[in-house]
């Protein structure tokens, strides 16, 4: 098992996006000697300052010395205890505080130590094995434990082992074993140029990155069949055929059920990884659709369109400006009376985990107020993966009135 990231923003080597901190071990599957050399080996090989290499390990085997692993588990926080007690290894990490060379204080000794972990992490994540460091312990207590010299400075505790069973852990530690990863917003963290002026990647690359670490069953906004809402509106407006546009098609299961009704289907998406994805099911299904990759406030289609249904996209849109560029690409697509069918979020909806815009009528309104009737909005429910109740969202048919 491995927790999903969430708020990916580009694509990275699937060994760093596999790398995670579990808490729940199998305790009867033991590390082996080579498995423990080969990820103490990937540490020795760890970038530092001079080459100094100031990091140390002690590595206590709750197999071979079970006193030092028992020494080593009771110094932990007690938060940490109670998972850590079925991890077969407990690796110490520390670093010396002066170059070997020439005496110096070494200001980037816990710097290197934590790559030379890192390291060992990803190591021992390639290995199918599962680390997690800790910082909570007794520093003075593990020191008189293990031998260790006063002038190391302890860095870290790392439990290492074999994945186990989440339902051992108690209710609150299986709750945070199973919640997605997240991570602040590439812009809080990075700079461009100088301090305070945010690095915004590509928002394509985040998707991309979604579609490539994740099959498309597992996605948040995953739903088989077509959307109810969808489905009620082409019956409501007796559309069963034309020219249909599937923006953002993600899986392409929306593109799929369009064209098993007889629509001529064309579907988009800014993720490349997405498109092979839905080509795949298109093949499944026996139907034709024509796929193309690309930004939906920028790309190109030739014609127009009797239906386009948006099931996610416009809500992704933090930037007016970008949401200005979509309503027009929708105005320029659809046939004179074409309809396009809008899913968002809703703005009653509260959970963090979603889309970052959510919208209210007035919102719609606003945004489809030239070259479009009046919308017909309805409260609805977003069908796909989460657990607990569906996120509240917004239904809308806009008809487009030039």
């Amino acid at each position: 098992m491995t927790q999903q990231r969430i708020n990916v923003q580009a694509p990275i080597a699937r060994l760093f996006a596999e790398r995670w901190s579990p808490r729940a071990f199998d305790a009867e599957r033991p590390v082996s000697a080579e498995q423990l050399a080969t990820c103490l080996e990937a540490a020795r090989w760890a970038p530092s300052c001079y080459g100094a290499q100031p990091w140390r390990f002690v590595v206590a085997d709750r197999a071979r010395d079970a006193e030092s692993w028992q020494a080593v588990l009771e110094s932990l926080a007690p938060t940490n205890q109670a998972w850590a007690r079925r991890a077969p290894l407990l690796v110490v990490a520390g670093c010396l505080p002066e170059f070997a060379h020439n005496g110096k204080p070494n200001r980037w000794s816990g710097y290197d130590c934590g790559q030379a972990m890192m390291a060992f992490c990803l190591q021992a994540t390639a290995l199918g094995l599962q680390p997690h460091q800790m910082g909570g312990f007794d520093e003075t207590a593990l020191k008189s434990a293990l031998a260790i010299p006063e002038a190391v400075r302890v860095m870290s505790v790392t439990a290492l082992g074999y994945g186990g069973d989440a339902s051992l852990l108690d209710e609150e530690l299986q709750a945070i074993e199973t919640a997605p990863r997240n991570r602040l917003a590439l812009a809080e963290i990075s700079h461009a140029s100088r301090w305070g002026k945010a690095m915004r990647p590509p928002l394509a690359l985040g998707w991309q990155a979604r579609y490539e670490e994740s099959a498309a069953e597992e996605l948040p906004w995953f739903h088989a069949g077509l959307d109810s809402d969808i489905a009620d509106a082409l019956a409501e407006l007796g559309l069963s055929g034309g020219d249909a546009l599937d923006i953002g098609c993600g899986p392409g299961t929306q593109a799929v059920a369009l064209a098993k009704l007889g629509f001529r289907v064309t579907a988009t998406d800014v993720a490349p990884a997405a498109i092979h994805g839905a080509k795949q099911r298109a093949e499944a299904a026996g139907v034709t659709i024509d796929f193309r990759s690309g930004d939906a406030t920028t790309m190109q289609l030739a014609g127009a369109f009797d239906l386009i249904i948006d099931r996610g996209v416009m809500h992704c849109f933090t930037d007016p400006e970008q949401r200005h560029r979509y309503v027009n690409r929708i105005r320029d697509w659809l046939k004179p009376d074409g309809v396009l069918l809008l899913k968002c979020f809703s703005h009653e909806e509260t959970r963090e985990q979603g889309p970052p815009c959510r919208f209210s009528p007035d919102d719609l309104r606003g945004f489809f107020a030239e070259g479009f009737a009046p919308p017909t909005i309805r409260e609805a429910q977003f069908q796909g993966t989460l657990d607990g109740p569906p996120p509240k969202a917004l239904f809308a048919i806009i008809r487009h009135r030039p």
